[in-house]
């Protein structure tokens, strides 16, 4: 780290030297910063069960043009707590700068687009253009409406169409901007279509096709290069230049790093959905691959690791949307600021927290569906499938901080353990809460140090011995 430095220099005689910690971890938001101190995860200190230290927080910084400012003064307010810190490893965790923004083509839209679309959000993108087939001139103006960061290119399984996925890559050359391209398409002409977009001044990362045969997905590796490229541009956003020198280690967007936590943590706890409502978006992760009696009737392929994000859903930037979907009668008014204080505002912004928990599982769970074919009718489902999910997981300001976060929760679940036409988690899941607030940093803290130690906090910070 950069920092720690001058702090060392400026130090008088007989001040205390700094307190070694494992790692700082900076989540930089769109609002606030919060910097996270973590002791007990390297394991070189005999005794010291890996802990949340403390946290300090302040202001965002990057719209005055340089995000060190917020970051520092986050820091100030850590070190007001603690003392002076040392740290082993600086890591970071970003939604600031309009986050992570993508957008996906593939060749049709239930195959390739589908699966560019889950590699996406998988990653912890918002996904602001969507295109399947041929791009046209038109969508040559709407992707540059958008300023993506990245554009992830998809089409054509292993074997299969190579035209279209060559076409859009002749038809991206034409954008005014230079986002970074991240091909997943069929491999066939991976090189092909990687030198006419070099050429024409973008970079380019390639990955495994994201769909490389009918009714099954590979995005695991997309998301890995996704998340590469994602660090690679912000250091150089704006105001987020300056990362690199407070940062020693691993930069991930946040909602990619929730899912690696929640990933991680399933594998301790079994299946398993996270739940983050926060001012502007509500996102939704479920890592399942859902019960043996839906999968036998499934239409549509499915990613172990599912995260959807609904950009109407949100206790702030989005409450009107919110509030007009609540009956008349229990409507907010006035709607609650950014940060509730009185009790009238906390109640309100309650009100809208329950119905972005509720609607956002709804819309990212599969359901039932009957179908009337030539035999008689027929029983599928399509989507995600929740059913055997035994954990609901809050995590984010709105359900950590409010109250009645797990009377929030258990309202996400189905009413009966039969479930119905929605597939829901069973009404007998457990529901917890992320009380510390730590699971997107536990998300780039996996990329440092032992995975056990990791879930060793997500646990504590859940109420799990």
């Amino acid at each position: 780290m950069a920092t720690p430095a001058p702090r060392a220099t400026t130090r008088g005689a007989g001040m205390p030297a700094p307190r070694v910690v494992d790692a700082l971890v900076v989540e930089i938001g769109s609002t606030t910063t919060v910097v996270s101190a973590f002791v007990g995860l390297s394991g070189e200190e005999p005794g010291v069960k890996p802990a949340l230290l403390a946290q300090g927080v302040a202001a965002t910084s990057v719209a005055d043009g340089d995000v060190t400012i917020g970051v520092n003064r986050a820091r100030g307010a850590l070190e007001a707590r603690t003392g002076l810190l040392a740290p082993r490893a600086v890591l970071a965790t970003s939604s600031a700068a309009g986050g992570l923004r993508m957008t996906v083509h593939g060749l049709t839209q239930r195959m390739t687009a589908m699966a560019a679309r889950e590699a996406a959000l998988g990653a912890g993108a918002v996904v602001k253009h969507q295109t399947a087939g041929k791009l046209r001139a038109a969508d040559v103006g709407r992707i540059d409406e958008q300023r993506p960061n990245l554009i992830l290119l998809a089409g054509g399984v292993e074997g299969g169409d190579v035209e279209t996925v060559l076409h859009n890559a002749r038809v991206l050359t034409k954008l005014t901007s230079r986002p970074i391209v991240v091909y997943g398409g069929n491999s066939a002409v991976r090189d092909e279509a990687r030198e006419l977009l070099l050429k024409a001044g973008f970079a380019v990362k390639v990955t495994a096709n994201v769909y490389p045969a009918i009714d099954e997905l590979d995005i695991v590796p997309a998301r890995a290069v996704i998340h590469d490229a994602f660090e690679e541009h912000i250091t150089h956003a704006p105001g987020m230049n300056r990362i690199s020198e407070i940062v020693t280690g691993k930069i991930l967007p946040t909602p990619g790093a929730v899912l690696i936590a929640a990933e991680r943590l399933a594998e301790d706890l079994g299946d398993l959905m996270v739940i983050d409502v926060g001012g502007a978006t509500t996102d939704v992760h479920s890592i399942t691959d859902g019960s043996p009696d839906i999968n036998a009737i499934q239409t549509e392929p499915q990613p172990h690791s599912k995260r959807t994000v609904e950009g109407d859903l949100g206790t702030f930037v989005s409450a009107q949307h919110v509030a007009d979907l609540m009956p008349p009668a229990e409507r907010p008014d006035p709607l609650p600021p950014a940060l509730p204080a009185t009790e009238a505002e906390v109640q309100a912004a309650r009100a809208l927290t329950r119905v972005c928990a509720v609607t956002g599982v709804q819309r990212h769970a599969g359901h039932i569906v009957q179908l009337y074919t030539p035999t008689g009718r027929q029983t599928v489902a399509r989507g995600r499938d929740l059913t055997a999910c035994r954990w609901v997981i809050g995590t984010g300001g709105a359900l950590t901080r409010l109250p009645g976060g797990l009377e929030l929760l258990e309202g996400t679940r189905s009413p009966t353990q039969a479930g119905g036409e929605r597939l829901l988690p069973p009404c007998d899941a457990r529901c917890a809460l992320d009380s510390d607030y730590i699971f997107a940093t536990c998300g780039v803290l996996l990329s440092r140090f032992a995975p056990a130690r990791v879930v060793e906090l997500m646990r504590s910070s859940l109420g799990l011995p």
